[in-house]
């Protein structure tokens, strides 16, 4: 299955996800002191190369801005890759 406008986002505190065929793609999260920091991403192997981890870290990234929050992008993916891509994300970032 290739990923697309038909592959859904979820929610849930901690996490946005999407499972296809009962196999899962994650990005983690914790919020505290008004910044979501973006620590693990995870996608099944089976999964690999549809881009659902940029899908689910642009979803991350959509949530922290409508609720004000900074991100710390803790995460290799996030900080070495996804950010490089997606500099129209620098605003809210946290750099240290």
């Amino acid at each position: 299955m290739k990923s697309g406008n038909s592959v859904k986002v979820e929610h849930k505190p901690g996490e946005f996800f999407i499972v296809i065929n009962g196999k899962r793609a994650v990005i983690d999260y914790t919020i505290k002191e008004g910044k979501m920091d973006l620590f693990h991403t995870f996608t099944d192997p089976e999964l690999c190369g549809q881009g659902l981890a940029e899908k689910l870290t642009q979803a991350a990234f959509e949530h922290a801005k409508k609720a004000g929050l900074r991100v710390a992008p803790t995460c290799d993916y996030v900080r070495d890759y996804f950010l490089k891509k997606h500099r129209e994300w620098d605003s809210i970032v946290e750099h240290w």
